[in-house]
């Protein structure tokens, strides 16, 4: 890392620039270290959304762009932070050192743990510059260091979710460490518990049984987007009813969170809708990956359309509904005529499919619709098993 002055300026000169036009281009200066400042450059512009604090400071520096894809944001490494509570955390997976950071604000002591040396002399730069001296930065991997971190309240572990070619995995065993294998090693380090960071695509009821001593699980969606799923296992006490399912979106940096259990969704027994209503009910990302089918429409009294639409109704509309709500302008029957019937209102849509025979662009080609405009189209199956489209408008 060559941070001299002449860097310095260039980043700061191009820090708006395509990076891959300045890669081309390149610089007459010498003193320019130019491969650490495009890794600057793309770093800060992938911070400014992403992480605003680290934006905000010019002397943080980014590590590589994988690094940085695969970091949490500041809104996901708060709200984590804010789970688990005690004097001493390892982050036995650090990173690029988000995690860390947010936790270090909550503990009196944080371990972190990297075995990549470059990522621990840039963590060990932005703490500096975050004024957090309560961290220990210690590199190599997690089986070479717990040794050396004694016992702590909590362990944090986020698994690596690519294989030795590098393609993406999902399942627990796939990941890197495996955690049903390094439970006993994670039990005799942590007092209090472990919270672990999976797949957004991992199954919930699969890995639950993997992870008997889960007590609660944390579906987080950012702005419409599931982005992470946290196991957290309480090592005190040993015995847990069925966990408390936390499923948290995020909206203009505003948490919106819907709390349920297995045991209540299994008991809830909705209403199906005989035909919808004015209103339509689409739950956030979180809701739907956590699997609130069933008793989400009996919390809040709404009628189910189709037990596998997952999409909602009501003739009243419900204003703190956690998801989208749609006006129903009009219902077609999905079959020959459909496509003329729908061009009689609109030629554009957003199109969007639940328990329906076609994919969105299947369906989307099928009635000759383009792309966008303030229509929102539903293919979906009612609850007497009728194809139809629902053509809407969004409600604020």
């Amino acid at each position: 890392m060559n941070l001299n002055e002449a860097t310095r300026a260039f980043i700061r000169a191009h820090t708006t620039d395509d990076v891959r036009q300045l890669a081309l281009r390149g610089t007459k200066d010498p003193q320019v270290d130019l491969p650490f400042a495009l890794q600057q450059i793309e770093g800060r512009q992938k911070a400014q959304a992403k992480l605003p604090e680290h934006f905000a400071q010019e002397d943080i520096l980014y590590p590589a762009t994988q690094s940085m894809e695969q970091c949490s944001s500041a809104i996901t490494a708060d709200y984590k932070a804010t789970l688990i509570e005690g004097t001493s955390l390892a982050d036995l997976s650090g990173g690029f050192g988000v995690d860390t950071f947010a936790f270090a604000r909550h503990f009196r002591h944080c371990t972190y743990i990297e075995p990549q040396p470059e990522l621990c002399d840039i963590v060990c730069h932005n703490a500096t510059v975050f004024g957090l001296d309560n961290i220990e930065i210690l590199q190599g991997t997690m089986e070479e260091q717990m040794g050396n971190i004694g016992q702590v309240d909590w362990l944090y572990v986020d698994p690596s979710r690519r294989d030795s070619h590098g393609r993406r995995v999902v399942t627990l065993e796939a990941c890197t460490p495996d955690l049903t294998q390094c439970l006993p090693l994670l039990h005799a380090h942590a007092r209090k518990g472990v919270l672990a960071k999976l797949s957004p695509l991992i199954d919930l009821g699969g890995t639950l049984r993997r992870l008997p001593e889960t007590a609660e699980i944390h579906v987080v969606a950012v702005n419409g987007e599931c982005k992470e799923v946290l196991f957290l296992l309480r090592f005190e006490g040993k015995t847990h009813n069925t966990p408390k399912i936390q499923a948290v979106n995020f909206v203009q940096g505003q948490p919106r969170a819907f709390a349920f259990t297995l045991e209540e969704e299994a008991a809830a027994k909705p209403v199906l809708a005989t035909n919808p209503g004015t209103c339509l009910y689409e739950p956030n990302a979180a809701i739907l990956k956590a699997g609130a089918f069933k008793c989400l429409a009996t919390r809040f009294g709404i009628q189910k359309l189709h037990p596998h639409s997952h999409l909602y109704t009501s003739d009243t509309l419900l204003p703190d509904f956690p998801g989208r709500t749609f006006s129903i302008m009009e219902q077609i029957p999905f079959g020959k005529r459909a496509a003329t019937a729908v061009a009689a209102i609109t030629d554009r849509a957003n199109v969007a499919v639940r328990n329906f025979p076609l994919t969105a662009e299947e369906l989307k080609a099928k009635l000759k619709l383009k792309d966008g405009g303030d229509v929102y189209l539903f293919g979906t199956t009612l609850s007497g098993g009728d194809k139809t489209l629902l053509l809407c408008k969004r409600m604020p």
